[in-house]
């Protein structure tokens, strides 16, 4: 069995008219969202989820990130609608393939969904060993998490989690525009992508990704 998945993040707000029709032009079987939809203060994710609702995809897995701080608006606005499944440190198993989403990352700032390292160990422990896409907002430090600086700031609890996911073959993230990007470990058989669509500068500079995933 092959399934088409299409996955992207971060948008805050910015939902043209090239994007839209760029998903209508690549339909597919499951859309992956790894979090920050909203813009700016004013935006209360009414847009993202009427835009949404509309997207050509049987399936729609959406997470939310550090800049969602009205997700609890976005859910009530989705609710009934049994395409759009919210996963929120949660599992669903969807065509034989076992998700996870989790919208945390490590704490900087004062911003949704974060964490110390210290609590992150204790919530990525319960990621199932069966998980075949893991869906975080955040990177696994040192995998697609450089800043404009250099430095990797993504996660050293998630990527101990990662390490021992016997069954992990795809991690979706976001977070950090600047290391959006794929990379394959050949090794684990495994492929991470950051599927940020804006830049550091928060345009929208990119399209999302696309992939067959095989059973």
């Amino acid at each position: 069995m092959k399934l088409k998945i299409v996955c992207f993040s971060d948008i805050h707000g910015q939902i043209s008219r090239n994007l839209t029709k760029w998903f209508k032009e690549h339909e597919g079987d499951i859309l992956i969202f790894a979090g920050d939809m909203k813009g700016d203060k004013s935006d209360y994710g009414s847009k993202f989820s009427e835009w949404i609702k509309e997207l050509p995809y049987k399936y729609k897995i959406i997470t939310f990130g550090n800049h969602d701080d009205h997700y609890e608006y976005v859910q009530d606005n989705c609710k009934g609608i049994k395409d759009i499944i919210f996963l929120n440190s949660d599992v669903i198993t969807l065509k034989g393939i076992n998700f996870y989403g989790s919208p945390y990352s490590p704490t900087f700032g004062n911003w949704s969904f974060q964490k110390s390292e210290k609590d992150l160990i204790r919530l990525y422990d319960h990621i199932p060993d069966e998980t075949n896409i893991l869906i975080t907002h955040t990177p696994a430090y040192g995998i697609l998490d450089k800043d404009i600086f250099g430095n990797n700031i993504g996660s050293r609890s998630l990527l101990e989690r990662m390490n021992n996911l016997p069954n992990l073959r795809y991690h979706i993230c976001g977070h950090i525009h600047e290391s959006a990007g794929k990379y394959v470990d050949y090794e684990k058989q495994r492929v991470y992508i950051n599927a940020s669509l804006l830049n550091e500068q928060y345009k929208l500079v990119r399209i999302p990704y696309a992939f067959i995933y095989k059973k």
